[in-house]
C-alpha cells in the first residue's frame, strides 16, 4: 500500500505508529534532484556499493527488501516537494517504482510525505 501524506505531518507520530503495528521502519528524506533522492535512498537502506543509482536499480533493491522483511514493513519517505517542483518527471517516476513495490509485496506499506 502506499499513501501520500500532506503537512502537517508528525513523523514521529508516523513511525511509532507503524512500529506500534509492528512494522519494520525505514526513513528516507528525499533530496532535490533525482540523483540527491537515489542517494538519499541509497545512505538511508544501506544499499551495496554496486547499487546502480538508477530508478531500475532502486525498484530492484525495494524488491529484494520486501521480499526479506520477515513481517510488515513500512518506508517512509519524506521531503519528496523540491523533487516534485523542480523535477516532476522523476518524482512521478519514483512514485511509480514506489507504487510497484508496495503492490506487488502487500507487507510492504510506502508513506510518501509531501512538504
Amino acid at each position: 500500500m502506499i499513501r501520500h501524506l500532506r503537512p502537517p505531518v508528525d513523523v514521529d507520530a508516523l513511525v511509532a505508529d507503524a512500529v506500534a503495528r509492528g512494522r519494520v521502519v525505514r526513513l528516507v528524506v528525499a533530496g532535490e534532484t533525482k540523483a540527491a533522492t537515489l542517494e538519499a535512498f541509497a545512505d538511508a537502506l544501506d544499499f551495496p556499493g554496486w547499487f546502480g543509482g538508477n530508478l531500475d536499480a532502486l525498484a530492484d533493491l525495494l524488491d529484494h527488501l520486501a521480499r526479506h522483511d520477515d513481517g510488515e514493513a513500512e518506508l517512509v519517505v519524506d521531503g519528496v516537494l523540491a523533487l516534485q517542483r523542480d523535477d516532476p518527471f522523476a518524482a512521478a517516476q519514483l512514485n511509480g517504482v514506489l507504487g510497484e513495490v508496495a503492490l506487488a509485496h502487500p507487507r510492504f506499506h510506502v508513506s510518501v510525505i509531501e512538504r
